[in-house]
């Protein structure tokens, strides 16, 4: 993905305050804009349809379909969009289940203040 001078990205989480969390860390860079949150698979997907975002920061555990079953949605009806998994789930079975989807990263939540920046740098440059 090519830096540009806004990144649209989409928050994903069922979880009302992990949202607040991500929005709050992603402020710091100005060109950073949240166009979106959802709370579970069904939302995402749609909102993804709808939004078309460069990023998507998406949990895997949510009510309904999973996140991973959401990344494979949303990479095809929006293959352009970038996917980082934010999530609680360490296996290791999830998370190669999770980068299997072409996701970029896949970070643990209690690493977030630490990793989320570093991680959406990275995949943006």
């Amino acid at each position: 993905m090519e830096q540009r001078n806004s990144v649209r990205i989409l928050l994903v989480d069922d979880f009302a305050e992990w949202r607040m969390r991500f929005r709050s860390l992603l402020k710091v860079r100005p060109e950073w804009q949240v166009v979106g949150e959802a709370c579970d698979r069904v939302a995402a997907v749609q909102r993804a349809s709808e939004l078309r975002p460069d990023l998507v920061l998406l949990d895997v555990g949510m009510p309904g379909l999973n996140g991973i079953d959401a990344a494979k949605r949303i990479r095809r009806i929006s293959p352009e969009s970038k996917i980082i998994f934010v999530t609680q789930d360490g296996d290791a079975d999830v998370r190669s289940a999770a980068l299997a989807t072409g996701a970029a990263e896949y970070l643990i939540k209690t690493n977030v203040v630490r990793e989320l920046l570093p991680a959406v740098d990275a995949l943006l440059s």
